[in-house]
């Protein structure tokens, strides 16, 4: 049987020859393309927008602008944060003291910046993945940007334990350098072994040397600590972050 999207694209080839701008309507593609939560009339639900070229028969397939965030609303739910961007707004982060403040305002600052890194530190339940998320799906629908979800403690075992799956490797870790905006969660959770340091270095350096690429870190380890486990990887993070490196209030909102 036809992979779905060629029979939707032979589907569009026959119809081409009386407009001059199509998209793909196949519902099977669904299914083999998790598009993931976006409706977009422009495309039809489909990813794919197909434009008719000087001849008859010639067609163009160009992905529609909406797969960034289906891309960001996949890494989100494989990162099991969906709930968490439902649930975790600026609008519902409590600001009942200068701490939080503060914390809310760098926010709010670095939603409406063009670029930079942004970074909290503090202990479990001090609201870091609560503002950091909050960021993420601000800048995903205001500014319409690709965001990876990283939840730092999973994707890194799952990374060294795959580093000899080389094409595996390698896609992962070019997305990683890559993604406009990547969030990690709870960096170096869990201790930062010399395989682990390896790894940050990597993606983070990558990602240091493009200045269009947008970074956010939650760690319970703040600016000093990350310093000496590695100056590389802190002194970059510190850099990066100047202006929108915050510490998270100290007592446990979940138990508040």
């Amino acid at each position: 049987m036809d992979n779905p999207y060629l029979q939707a694209l032979k589907t569009a080839q026959a119809k081409s020859a009386t407009t001059s701008t199509m998209t793909l309507t196949a519902p099977d593609i669904l299914a083999d393309y998790d598009l993931g939560g976006v409706n977009c009339k422009l495309c039809e639900n489909t990813g794919r927008i197909i434009q008719r070229g000087p001849g008859l028969l010639e067609l163009h397939v160009f992905e529609c602008e909406c797969m960034k965030r289906r891309r960001s609303m996949r890494s989100l739910r494989k990162a099991g944060m969906e709930d968490m961007a439902r649930r975790y707004t600026l609008e519902n982060y409590v600001a009942d003291n200068k701490h939080r403040a503060a914390v809310k305002d760098a926010a709010m600052r670095y939603i409406n910046s063009a670029d930079g890194w942004f970074f909290i530190a503090g202990q479990s339940g001090s609201g870091k993945t609560h503002i950091c998320t909050a960021i993420c799906t601000a800048i995903m629908r205001k500014q319409d940007s690709e965001v990876y979800f990283m939840p730092w403690r999973d994707e890194s075992v799952e990374l060294k334990q795959r580093m000899k799956q080389e094409d595996w490797y390698q896609a992962k870790i070019k997305k990683l350098k890559r993604v406009p905006v990547l969030y990690i969660d709870d960096f170096f959770k869990g201790g930062a072994s010399d395989a682990d340091i390896k790894l940050a270095f990597e993606i983070l350096n990558a990602r240091y040397n493009d200045t269009t690429l947008r970074t956010v870190i939650s760690s319970e380890i703040d600016l000093d600590g990350l310093m000496r486990i590695d100056e590389a990887i802190g002194g970059r993070i510190y850099e990066r972050s100047r202006g929108f490196a915050v510490m998270a209030p100290g007592e446990n909102v979940r138990l508040s």
